[in-house]
């Protein structure tokens, strides 16, 4: 989980090479996006959770409850639970949808 100095170094991160970005402590982040809005995170393993509540604190408009699905690169998807991990790299597409969204 995300921790408000994790978030004041999300804050400070700098450009770096590869299209990730090294924040003030020497951390790599990556642009990952949620609903088609970029978010940084750090690099790294991330659960279904600190995915989605990292795009809520940015503004995204999504619930904790939501559905998240990794945007896989054939076209399909990949549903990824609250306590799943991922391993976070840069250009990582999600979506969140409703639970009761049948679409």
């Amino acid at each position: 989980m995300m921790t408000t100095n994790d978030d004041s170094k999300l804050r400070n991160a700098e450009t770096a090479a590869g299209g990730g970005s090294i924040d003030k402590d020497g951390d790599k982040t990556v642009t990952i996006e949620v609903n088609g809005h970029k978010i940084k995170m750090l690099e790294g393993p991330a659960t279904g959770q600190e995915i989605k509540d990292a795009a809520i604190k940015e503004g995204i408009e999504i619930e904790p409850n939501f559905v998240l699905q990794l945007e896989l690169p054939n076209g399909s998807n990949k549903v990824i639970g609250d306590d799943d991990k991922v391993s976070l790299h840069k250009n990582m597409s999600f979506t969140a949808i409703a639970p009761d969204d049948n679409s």
